[in-house]
């Protein structure tokens, strides 16, 4: 035998033997034997099981057939009501003057016009008021300023009262009192 011969045969024996231990380890692993994982997984399955309700019995819908045809309908205002305004509007009597020529410190709202002091003339008290547009205006008591018809009561050192004439939300009109007060 010659040494290329043997060199020949020991890689021959050495790939066989390790091709047999190949075979014998992956042998060993193929064994079907798995008890002790599956009890563990059905273990595991039985103790975390959730537990769902049953569902509640549904009840079959009733439907009810609504009939208003003799009832009032609640999107206008009752008989009653609209008596109770209507003898309002008529019994206070109040309403604007439509006919009076309306005063240059009527175009104004009463909350831009400024009252910047007061002069007297033979015992009568006149108030000086500016408006936005910076003019001067002199007034007294009877003259009529802002948008709501608001007449001049009384002239003080401090302030003009007025009474206004404004609607009540209800299609009539009231009176409240306003002032303007002095800037300083």
């Amino acid at each position: 035998m010659s040494g290329r011969t043997i060199i020949y045969m020991t890689k021959q024996l050495s790939g066989s033997i390790i091709l047999a231990s190949t075979i014998l380890l992956a042998a060993g692993c193929a064994e079907n034997n798995m008890n002790d994982l599956s009890q563990y997984a059905l273990d595991t399955k039985q103790k975390y099981m959730g537990k769902v309700e049953a569902l509640p019995a549904i009840t079959p819908y009733e439907s009810y057939h609504y009939q208003v045809s003799k009832e009032r309908d609640p999107f206008k205002p009752s008989v009653s009501l609209v008596k109770t305004i209507a003898l309002k509007r008529a019994s206070n009597g109040i309403k604007p003057n439509a006919v009076r020529n309306k005063e240059d410190l009527e175009k104004y709202a009463l909350e831009t016009l400024v009252m910047v002091g007061i002069m007297n003339n033979n015992g009568q008290n006149w108030a000086i008021v500016k408006a936005p547009d910076s003019s001067i205006f002199r007034v007294k008591k009877g003259n009529y300023m802002g948008e709501n018809n608001g007449k001049i009561l009384k002239i003080t050192e401090s302030k003009i009262d007025l009474k206004e004439i404004v609607q009540d939300g209800l299609g009539g009109w009231i009176e409240r009192p306003n002032k303007l007060a002095i800037s300083e």
